[in-house]
Formats: C-alpha cells, structure tokens, sequence
C-alpha cells in the first residue's frame, strides 16, 4: 500500500485559503436540495449539458496551481441529477452521464485523436434527513457509483470499479443568503483508492427571480494499493471553483428554473487543468 505525497506550495496554500474565504463569505447554495427531503411523492430533477475543455495538465507528483501542457481533452455530457421524496425523511439521489470524449496527443510531428462514447458511470443511492427545517437541515446519505462506463476505451468512459460513498450534507436558508456543505468519500471496492470529497455551494438571491452563487469542489485521494487496477484517471487531486446563475420564471413555469455554470480547474494533481460551460433546467415537481 503506498499513500500519494502532497507538497503544497506557501502561495498556493494562500490561494485556497483566498478562495473558500470568498466563497464561505459569498452569500449561499443554488437549490434546497442535497440535505432538505423533499416529501413524499416531490422532488427535482436537473437534465444538463455539459462541455469541458483542456490543453494543460497539473503536474503529476505535485497538488499546485502550475500547468504544463499536455494533450487536449474534450468532452460533451449529458447529465441527469435528481431527488425523489419517498416519505420517512427518505430520498432517492441519482447521478446518470453519458458523454462523448475526444483526446488529442501530439507525438513526432503528429497528432494522435482517440475518440469514444456512450455511457459514463452512473450513481444511485439513498439520503436520510436529520434535522429539518426551513432555515437549517443536515442529512447522511449513501451512494453506490456503479461502473457502466467502459474503461477499456481510450479515453476511457468509466473507472472500471464499483464505488461507494457516504456523506454528510448539511444546509442553512436566511432571508436573501443560502449554503449547503457537503463531506464524504469514495471508496472503490476490490482494494481500490479512497478519496476525500467536499463541495461547497453558496449563493444570494438578488431578486426574487435571480440567484446568483459560487460553488467549490476540492478531491485529494488518500490511499490506493499498488496493485490498483482502476483507471488512472481516477487517481487524482483536485480544486475547482465554479459560479451559477439560475433564473426562477413566474407562472405556469415557475416549476422550470433554467440555470447557466461556468467551472474552472484551479488547483490539482494528476489530471487535465481545464474549465467547464453548464446549461441546464431545474424541475421541481
């Protein structure tokens, strides 16, 4: 077993200390959803598309903000996330992706394109609510990553291995602020890695049809064995800030909420440097 060695510079330390200040400070999360069950029978469901695009990559023995560059990546997803109220302070979550991949690598003179496509891994699990009420809920939850995605391919769709991930969401909704935290891990069956993961969502409601907020996500893989079989690519460090809008419409449609993402890849180890567009629509039913 071997533990993968993180060296943090003093300025990058100071650049993520800056960047969850601003978001801690940034004034609440996007939806009430993650740590409120919905009742019963209600829920949301958010269709997506999603575009990343990469030329550099972080260092592969280093977590820091340096990019050198590497092959290009690209990938169009279509992603589907939703909750769905099953009574007894219980909801069902799911996470379900397909996509189409493209890598380009330049070799001798040459460049090297490998594409693929279809379904990516997809994620199903339960969520418990603890304390709930209008201004403030946590919950437990816990997911099971199940590997559809083929990681034969190149680039790979998948991570080859099942995962499970428990987490603990907890959320706070005052006047015109809102946020909701999340912390858990992935854990990959049949002695795969362990990662840490958190996210942080805050957000401000402008007007009472316009929120506006920051979010961040941050990954560092504790432990993996030596005789790991899963795709590399899911052996990585990870911090990447993002800001939404999203748009409440009156009426018949107050139930579609469009809403716009844009995320950038700002610190990391062992993976592509890239950013990401988001557009999707939020139904709440």
């Amino acid at each position: 077993m071997s533990t993968i060695g993180i060296e943090v510079s003093r300025k990058t330390r100071r650049f993520i200390c800056a960047g969850l200040l601003v978001l801690s400070s940034a004034n609440p999360g996007l939806a009430q959803a993650g740590p409120w069950i919905p009742a019963k029978g209600h829920g949301v469901v958010k269709p997506m598309l999603r575009y990343f695009s990469a030329n550099n990559a972080f260092s592969s023995t280093k977590f820091g903000t340096t990019t050198y560059p590497s092959s290009q990546q690209r990938e169009t997803q279509f992603r589907v996330t939703g909750t769905q109220g099953i009574g007894g302070r219980l909801s069902v979550e799911y996470d379900l992706r397909a996509g189409a991949l493209q890598k380009t690598r330049h070799h001798a003179g040459q460049s090297i394109t490998n594409r693929s496509s279809g379904l990516e891994d997809q994620e199903i699990g339960l969520n418990y609510g603890l304390r709930q009420s209008a201004s403030f809920a946590d919950s437990i939850a816990l997911n099971v990553v199940i590997p559809t995605g083929s990681s034969t391919r190149v680039p790979a769709l998948g991570a080859g291995k099942a995962a499970i991930e428990p987490d603990y969401q907890v959320g706070i909704d005052r006047g015109p602020m809102f946020a909701t935290l999340l912390v858990g891990s992935r854990i990959f069956t049949g002695g795969g890695a362990i990662q840490l993961r958190s996210s942080i969502n805050v957000g401000y409601r402008v007007t009472p049809r316009f929120r506006l907020g920051g979010t961040m996500f941050y990954v560092r893989t504790v432990h993996r064995r030596s005789a790991i079989t899963i795709y590399p690519g899911e052996i990585y460090n990870l911090l990447r800030l993002g800001v939404r809008m999203e748009y409440r419409p009156e009426g018949k449609f107050s139930q579609w909420r469009p809403f716009l993402a844009y995320e950038d890849s700002v610190a990391g180890q062992g993976i592509h440097a890239g950013k990401r567009i988001v557009l999707g629509l939020s139904v709440h039913y």
